[in-house]
């Protein structure tokens, strides 16, 4: 529920003078219960209390208020832009197979359903965080917002806590609470001594029973001590049964939460369906008109996959936000994303993932993803793939990178949990996040060879892949001629492999230079996608031309630098036909002139090219 600035203040007061009081009442009575039965002296005062409170509901009040990131232009009042999420029921890892339907269910309605402790998981990137900011807001200012169940929230954020614990004896969660609400301890003649962890434990369950809290502890997976993990789990375990009317929601990556205790219910955060990325969008960027330029800007680039997961539309929504239009090359997005989900998203939340492995850091680890994703694409076209598919990848890689063969698991693991570029989706089976991303990484690998693959195999099974190793390559045009002049001309490829690749070179749109040799490359790879080879001298009776449109726009591109005039000056027409999508083919032939004079720059021109009569008109 969205309130006006006037409304926010009152409501800020009515926290401070109404819900604050009430709840430091409730909790000195509570301690001095405790402290009169146990006959300890108190350290503290009523307005102890009162104090660290208000400095902790400030705290979170502040914390959950706004979105920030580097890319936007002025953060967002997280109760305008949040749109509310979807999960599954159990994470996607636990299916059997990719058939299994997983039940949804909406992340703000778990609460209505579910009377046991939740554990919020999720990729990188999916909305754990926000959507905590989002609930801590509801609990502060609207009032329809379960407020039978919570009146305050708690927020332990774990990333606070790696560094080294003060004592052996010391704990987190129990720890953080204790001190939180200034009680501190007995004090005798000035002295004052720990209660300890039992005493502790149990004066803090009566708090937050009494409270009616909800205890919020965000970020298991951004813990980096191993001793500090075990600390929370053992707490978590149990907390979970002795906590009644107050409840926690723990949020972790997906990949760092193998665990299970009584009274605590998993669900993973869902990829965003079409109508929440326009609810996204609109929030975001304000009006709906704003919204559908976006969206349709997205929805024709070949990156609209990875618009499901909110970290990378809320960073084209920022980007868009600031300079009217997406980025037009999707290289650029690609590069941005993967670097987003790699380094600058810890980067910016100040949050450092150690790699277990001491030669696996950042840049290792997006070489690594190269290698896989061209091995898993060579060897399963499907998007979801098998454990035997990524071992036979691993198997090929893993010495280049200094790992050991039987590490398969926890290198996966590591990837999964430190990028989100690659999830465990069921049992044994495994996918790149985002199909787009896989063939770009696949791209990449190609791009860095030291020779471009050849052979009718090494090169049918990569169309997407190869039309972006082009246009991510230092020099598009030699790399689009070689691949069209040495390659695909001395193969024969079916015509599928035309279709997609033009397809998906218009999308990715290559930077092409002056250079006549482009245009004779373009007209012959019209020639190939007609005839499937270029051992086939001659048209069929009936001409199949399927990409009459995207051709044509094919062309403008090449020919906006490059003259077409000059190209068919050295050509004279053989045959004339009408295709079947009634477009006049024109069969060329070279005319019988110097040797030397029928090469451009390093490539002889072909005997014979197909070209539309459109093309000359």
């Amino acid at each position: 529920m969205l309130y006006s600035s006037q409304v926010y203040v009152l409501l800020e007061f009515m926290i401070e003078e109404i819900l604050i009081k009430e709840g430091v009442k409730t909790a000195f009575k509570v301690a001095s219960t405790f402290y009169m039965k146990n006959k300890f002296k108190m350290g503290f005062s009523e307005g102890d209390i009162e104090k660290s409170l208000i400095n902790h509901i400030n705290h979170v009040k502040n914390w959950s208020s706004e979105i920030v990131f580097k890319d936007l232009k002025k953060a967002k009042r997280t109760q305008d832009i949040y749109i509310k999420l979807n999960t599954y029921v159990y994470p996607r890892r636990n299916r059997i197979n990719d058939e299994e339907e997983i039940e949804e269910v909406g992340l703000m309605d778990i609460f209505e359903t579910e009377d046991s402790h939740i554990a919020i998981l999720g990729q990188p990137g999916a909305g754990k965080t926000t959507s905590m900011k989002f609930i801590c807001q509801s609990i502060f200012f609207d009032e329809k917002f379960y407020s039978e169940k919570f009146k305050y929230p708690i927020l332990i954020r774990l990333r606070d806590f790696n560094k080294p614990l003060k004592n052996k004896n010391h704990k987190i969660i129990v720890d953080y609470i204790y001190s939180l609400v200034s009680l501190q301890g007995i004090k005798d003649q000035g002295i004052q001594y720990d209660l300890g962890y039992e005493k502790k434990e149990e004066i803090v369950v009566d708090l937050l029973n009494s409270l009616k809290v909800l205890l919020i502890i965000e970020g298991f997976d951004e813990l980096g001590y191993k001793k500090h993990r075990d600390l929370v789990l053992e707490e978590l375990a149990a907390l979970a049964t002795k906590l009644e009317t107050a409840r926690m929601i723990l949020t972790s990556r997906t990949a760092d939460y193998y665990y299970s205790f009584e009274k605590f219910s998993e669900f993973e955060i869902c990829p965003l369906n079409s109508k929440q990325i326009k609810d996204f969008a609109t929030k975001w960027l304000g009006d709906s008109q704003s919204a559908e330029e976006f969206l349709r800007a997205v929805d024709d680039s070949p990156f609209s996959d990875a618009t499901i997961r909110p970290i990378t539309i809320a960073h084209l929504c920022a980007i868009f936000e600031r300079v009217g239009k997406i980025p037009e090359k999707p290289k650029t997005v690609y590069k941005k994303i993967v670097n987003l989900l790699l380094e600058e998203w810890d980067e910016q939340r100040n949050i450092k993932r150690e790699s277990s492995y001491a030669k696996f850091e950042t840049d290792r680890k997006f070489e690594f993803l190269t290698n896989l994703a061209f091995f898993i694409t060579g060897t399963s076209r499907r998007s979801i793939f098998s454990k035997n598919d990524l071992k036979f990848a691993y198997d090929r890689i893993h010495q280049d990178f200094d790992l050991s063969k039987r590490e398969v698991d926890m290198v996966i693991n590591e990837l999964e949990s430190h990028t989100g570029l690659f999830i465990k989706s069921g049992f044994e089976l495994y996918e790149f996040a985002h199909k787009s991303l896989q063939e770009y990484l696949t791209a990449e690998y190609i791009v860095r060879l030291p020779t471009i693959p050849e052979g009718v195999q090494s090169i049918r099974q990569f169309p997407n892949e190869f039309a972006i190793a082009i246009a991510i390559s230092s020099n598009s045009s030699f790399y689009f001629n070689e691949f069209i002049y040495k390659r695909i001309s001395r193969i024969n490829l079916p015509k599928s492999f035309y279709q997609t690749f033009i397809n998906r070179l218009l999308l990715e749109k290559p930077e092409f230079n002056r250079d006549q040799s482009v245009g004779i490359s373009a007209l012959l790879l019209y020639s190939l996608a007609l005839s499937g080879s270029s051992d086939n001298k001659q048209l069929h009776l009936f001409v199949m031309d399927n990409l009459v449109k995207e051709y044509e726009e094919f062309m403008i591109h090449v020919f906006k630098r490059n003259s077409i005039n000059e190209i068919l000056k050295k050509y004279k027409l053989e045959a004339k036909e009408e295709s079947l999508n009634s477009t006049t083919v024109l069969r060329l032939v070279l005319k019988n002139e110097d040797a030397n004079n029928n090469v451009i720059e390093r490539y002889p021109l072909p005997k014979h090219l197909s070209c539309r009569e459109s093309f000359i008109e």
